[in-house]
């Protein structure tokens, strides 16, 4: 197990996105859910954008990451491609920022469970505000070359 055990990664999340749920009108979900395969997620929703918030437990770490999931008419307006109405943040900032680098450094205590979603919420701040805020229409230059690039890699089997 990791350093330090029962953490309460719901309270973290709450307490590190607050503001973004205030800014932006997102309401969450207060339940986390456990998928029974080494992952806890809850989701903030608003107008057919939702947050995901995962918490990935393996044996000796945690591993945090969130994602912008896009459903009814705003994900039709921002791509066609079904498998790409959802991006981790991590993603749309590399999509946006070629150069961008993710610490990825793995977490282990609850302070660095906290600095991991501390640093998604800075690159959910400086990539997705326009997302967060209704705007779907840079969504398309970063999944399409994504779902070109599966189609490829699907079209050599």
């Amino acid at each position: 197990m990791p350093k330090e055990a029962n953490i309460d990664f719901l309270s973290i999340i709450k307490d590190v996105f607050e503001p973004v749920f205030q800014n932006f009108g997102f309401v969450i979900n207060n339940e986390l859910e456990w998928n029974g395969a080494g992952e806890y997620s809850t989701t903030a929703l608003k107008d057919g954008i939702a947050l995901v918030f995962y918490v990935g437990v393996s044996q000796l770490f945690y591993y945090c990451s969130v994602s912008i999931k896009l459903s009814g008419e705003i994900a039709e307006k921002a791509t066609s491609h079904l498998r790409y109405r959802s991006l981790g943040v991590a993603a749309i900032a590399k999509g946006r920022d070629p150069d961008h680098k993710q610490p990825r450094k793995a977490a282990q205590t609850k302070e660095e469970v906290k600095a991991m979603f501390e640093a998604e919420k800075e690159d959910l701040l400086k990539y997705c505000s326009d997302i967060l805020s209704g705007d779907v229409s840079s969504w398309s230059r970063i999944a399409d070359p994504l779902a070109e690039e599966w189609e490829k890699g699907r079209n050599k089997r």
